[in-house]
């Protein structure tokens, strides 16, 4: 998976928010994290088949966007498959000695990240609008 994106111009929209609402900064901003991840698990979601077999959990039905991390101050959300298929994930996704790589996470990312960056933009401004 892709080792992130960086928000060129969003520092002031941030500060603004922070300046703005103080307290309630945090949930707006977590609230816009998640929203903004929810495009990239969907296609996620789309891009990678269910297995013919009678697993009880599919990576299909186990793609979600995690709770909101904080890493040396820095808040970020993880979107993939939960710990219970993950393990299978990196098989399709990298391929194996005989499997070729099926990717789904990495293109997913790619195809939808700037859909992302405007879900994030606009949910803190809708943020920054109602408090």
């Amino acid at each position: 998976m892709a080792n992130g994106i960086e928000l060129t111009g969003m520092d002031q929209l941030l500060s603004q928010l922070r300046r703005k609402l103080q307290n309630a900064s945090a949930r707006v901003e977590n609230k816009a994290l998640q929203a903004a991840g929810e495009p990239i698990a969907e296609a996620m979601r789309e891009k990678v088949n269910r297995s013919g077999y009678k697993y009880a959990f599919h990576i299909k039905d186990n793609t979600r966007v995690s709770r909101v991390q904080r890493r040396d101050g820095v808040k970020y959300v993880l979107i993939g498959p939960t710990k219970k298929v993950g393990w299978r994930a990196h098989f399709l996704e990298y391929g194996t000695s005989k499997m070729s790589a099926q990717p789904f996470a990495e293109p997913s990312f790619h195809e939808k990240k700037d859909e992302s960056l405007q879900i994030l933009a606009d949910e803190m401004r809708k943020g920054l609008q109602s408090g």
